[in-house]
Parts: structure tokens; sequence; C-alpha cells
């Protein structure tokens, strides 16, 4: 009898076949997809250490371990996985206060960012793990949420003669990547690999194409743009002006901000200015003194060392080796009797009778030779400790043997002391002199079209805003890299040899302040000399004058 729903309907076997091959392949795909996503599934939960101390093991339990602060929380992460068409409008409000503060969203207006928040995607990748590769079909967009990315590129060596994988950068938490070959729709240029724990936000092809692309293209042109501005990148072809968008930086600077200096600017930078006017100022350091009411200036630097003449070059490196007079033979033998008497002294040896005269007088002829004043010492002193030693013993504990005997034949030839002639004075703490005083001074100007930060001396030198400044930044070694006909190198000798130097600089401080002393005095003296009233009003001066003066040209 058949049951109330009637015979039950078979299943073809094909189709029952691809059914239970789907599930399968489902499962596995759930299986990979969670294993993959375990080490952040487990993050909250606590690794005990040192597992054979029991007593630890127990305290770290009871007392609890202080939680990371993650920018992304489990259930944050969570959200992020759910398809986008089914969450809802609260759910999109609090992604976009979660993920709209991060540093990869700061450059998007905040109608940018509430899109972004309903269409991003968590994604998770271990250490190793590559994220897209070199001429793969580009299919997303990734933001950097934490750890960093190792990008390189394929390029044919002509020695091997086979393609090579070359580092060309690291990408840090809040770069973006993978916008080039959406926006251009072309192959992936690069391969981007994990270096250790990275956790990414994921914008799909067709959603960056409705929230994206025109904030992106509008960046890419304003880019370009820029650089067309300059004849430098004129050779440049469609691939490297790619590039250079891709890690050009715009920077906008408000007036008296400094753009570079003191510690203030991006390393390793090239800036070009768009618009505005800033300029270059350096701190000098003069010590000024004042005697007898005229006021003297010198320059203070202890960087640079004070130039030698050659005077002071030999009275430094060679003034132990000269000696000016010499004394008298009656002099030297008392001075060589001292020498010796002393010498006897500190070897803790008792001699019975003193040098014999052969002994001294090889010593006096010694000493009148042209030696220098060390040499002549030591000379005595190898002499006093020979003649000494034929009379002398040694003291009971080395058996009676004289020194000689504990010579070795090479040793025999000579009795020294070591000798340390230091010519470079000890350099102790810097002290400053009194009187010392700060200035600053313009060194120059730089207007639209101008370009620094190519190693120039930037020491004691800031670059200050005087309106509002735009400024391309592109990385030194990405120029360096495409330098035709060495242009680049060419700029940096050529603002070597423009801007002045300091010593430059203070010569024109002082000219200043002399003309300001020689103009205040002149109007002083000429002012204190005149005690007649001058009653000369504005009728005495003729009419042709005044009409002249008076015309609005």
């Amino acid at each position: 009898m058949a049951g109330r729903g009637g015979a039950k309907k078979e299943m073809d076997p094909e189709e029952q076949m691809r059914r239970k091959f789907r599930a399968k392949c489902l499962f596995r795909a759930l299986g990979r997809l969670a294993m993959a996503n375990t080490y952040w599934l487990i993050e909250a939960s606590d690794h005990y250490e040192g597992v054979e101390n029991v007593k630890r093991r127990v305290e770290q339990a009871v007392r609890g371990k202080a939680k990371k602060k993650q920018l992304l929380g489990i259930n944050d992460k969570t959200l992020l996985n759910k398809p986008a068409e089914e969450r809802t409008e609260q759910e999109k409000k609090y992604l976009y206060r979660i993920i709209g503060g991060l540093k990869c969203f700061k450059r998007y207006p905040n109608h940018v960012k509430k899109k972004l928040a309903a269409v991003t995607y968590f994604k998770y990748y271990g250490p190793g793990r590559t994220i897209v590769r070199q001429h793969h079909e580009a299919h997303a967009l990734y933001f950097i949420v934490t750890g960093d990315v190792v990008v390189s590129q394929l390029v044919f060596d002509e020695l091997l003669q086979q393609y090579v994988s070359v580092d060309v950068g690291v990408m840090h938490p809040g770069d973006m990547f993978g916008e080039v070959s959406l926006l251009h729709n072309i192959p992936r240029t690069a391969t981007v690999t994990t270096t250790g724990h990275c956790e990414l936000l994921a914008l799909m092809k067709e959603d960056f194409k409705n929230v994206l692309q025109a904030s992106v293209q509008k960046q890419w042109d304003e880019v370009r743009r820029a650089m067309s501005a300059f004849t430098y990148f004129d050779a440049l072809d469609e691939v490297a002006r790619r590039e250079g968008c891709i890690v050009a930086k715009m920077k906008s600077y408000e007036p008296n901000e400094t753009l570079l200096g003191d510690g203030v600017g991006v390393a390793n930078f090239v800036y070009f200015i768009l618009s505005g006017r800033c300029q270059m100022i350096e701190s000098m350091q003069v010590i000024v003194n004042t005697r007898l009411g005229r006021t003297s200036y010198a320059l203070y630097d202890p960087y640079i060392p004070k130039e030698e003449s050659e005077q002071d070059f030999e009275a430094k490196y060679f003034g132990a080796l000269k000696k000016e007079s010499r004394s008298s033979e009656t002099t030297t033998k008392e001075t060589i009797s001292g020498q010796i008497k002393s010498a006897i002294s500190k070897t803790g040896r008792e001699t019975s009778k003193d040098v014999d005269a052969e002994g001294e007088g090889k010593l006096i002829s010694a000493l009148k030779q042209d030696r220098p004043s060390s040499s002549m010492r030591h000379e005595s002193m190898h002499i006093v400790i020979a003649e000494s030693s034929k009379t002398d013993t040694v003291d009971e504990d080395s058996d009676n043997k004289t020194s000689e005997e504990f010579l070795k034949p090479g040793e025999q030839q000579e009795i020294r002391s070591s000798v340390r002639l230091s010519v470079i004075p000890e350099m102790g703490p810097l002290q400053v002199p009194q009187n010392l005083r700060t200035y600053f001074m313009q060194v120059c100007q730089l207007n639209p079209g101008s370009s620094f930060g190519f190693g120039e001396n930037m020491r004691d030198r800031r670059i200050v805003a005087l309106t509002p400044v735009e400024c391309m930044l592109l990385p030194k070694i990405w120029l360096l890299q495409r330098n035709t006909a060495n242009i680049w190198t060419r700029i940096q000798h050529y603002l070597e040899k423009k801007i002045p130097t300091k010593k430059q600089l203070f010569k024109e401080f002082v000219a200043a302040r002399r003309w300001n002393e020689f103009r205040e005095q002149l109007v002083t003296d000429v002012v204190s000399r005149s005690n007649t009233v001058n009653w000369t009003s504005v009728h005495d001066v003729p009419y042709s004058i005044r009409m002249e003066e008076m015309l609005d040209i």
C-alpha cells in the first residue's frame, strides 16, 4: 500500500553522484577555510608558559592573561566575513565606526568610507603566503590592516638567461595594493607575499568599480599632471609613469609649516614643488665679543675642524722631534748623572759602586748627537740597565741567574721600555664658549618647479613654507633607477654649487652687521652736529618736483 504522500520518486544516479561530489567539495573547502583562519579564531585563548611548572600554570589560569589590543576583534572579523548583501544598516554603521578610523582609509572622504565599510571583506594570510601573483588576472583590491608584505617582480637576467624574482619593496599597515590592475584592466604587475601573519581588507572587482574607481582615478590623474609639469619625466614610458603614480605621494603644507629638516619630513624622498613658495632657513651660532666699543663676530661650528696652516701642522705633529737649543757639556753630564741615579733607584737594585767613567762617556757622546730628547732618555736608560746588569745579581727566587740568561737570543740585542707618543689631543667634553648667540638667516627661496631632497647638505637647515604649498614626493631610489643622462646627480651638484655655504652666509651676516653699525653711527654723527633749527617747509620745494612726486602713475 502506498504511503500517504504517494510513491517516492527515485533520483537519477548521475545526479545523485553529482550532488555527493559537490557536498564533498564544499566540506573540503570549509575545512581548508577553517584551517586557514584558525590563527585569528583562537587568538583570545590563553597560551600557558612553562609546561612543567604546575604552580606557574595555575597562577596564570587564575590571574588571566592580558589581552593584546587588536584593531579588529573576533566579532568584527566575523561580521566582515558576512556577505555584503546580508549586512543590515545597523551592521554597516557599526563597521563604518570600526574601520572608518583605520590608517588605510584615512585618505578617503566620509561618504566613500561608508561605502567601503559596507562591501569590504576580512582576509587572513599566514607567513609566506602569496596574495597576488604577477601576470595573473586581478579580482580584488587589498588594504593592509596588520603585518607586512613583500612586493617582487620577475626580471629577465641577461647573465643567467632566465627570469629571476627581484624584491621591489615592502608594504606596511595602511598601504594599499592591487589597484593598478583593476584601474587599467591589466594583469597583475607584481607578486605580493606575506612576511608574517597578515590581516587584510579585500574589495572585490565589481565593488571597486562602483565605490573606489572614481577616487583612485582622481588621485592618478593628479599625479600624472604633476609629473607632466616637469620636463624630467618626459623620457619615461607608460609603464614607468604608472610605477611613478604608484610610489608617488601628494603632500599639502600650510604657511610656516616645516617641509624638511629638524626631524620633520619623509626620509629618502625627493620633493617637487607644484604650487606655493617656501624658503630655506639656516641657523648659525656666532660668538659676539665687544671690546673698546667695537664688536667682533666669529663663527662657531664644532662640527667643522679648524683649518690648519703649514706652521701649525709642523708644530702639532713634529714638535716633539725638534730641539731649538742644546745644553753645554757640563749641564749634560749633570743631567745624565741624575738620570742614571733615578734609573738605578727605579729598578730597585742597590749598587756598591757608581757607573764607570767609560759608560758615562758613552752616554755623553750619544747625547751630543742630533737626536730627539725622548730618544736620548731611552738610550741612557738602556745603557744604565745594561751596565748595572753586569755587576748586580737577581734575587734568590730566580736561582742566582743573571738577567741575560733569562733573555732569548732575539731579546738580548736591546732592552727598551715601550713608549706611546700621542700627537692627537684627547677630546674632552664640548665646552660652549661665552657670548654665543644663535641667528637665523634665509638661504634661498624655492618657487614652483623647484626640487630638493637629492642629498644636499641639510645640516642646521630647514625648509619652511611661506604660502600654502603643494608638493609631489617620489622615492629617491626610484628616481636613481631611471637616471636618464645622469639628470638627478647633476641637479644635486647644481644645488650644492648654488646654495651658499655656512661660511658664505657668515660673511654676508658680518657685512650686513657692519653696514648697520656704520649707518647708525653716520646718522648719529649727523644729528649730533646739527644744532640749528630747520625752517624749511613744503612751500620751499619747487612746484615741478612736488608735481612729479604727487603724480599717480
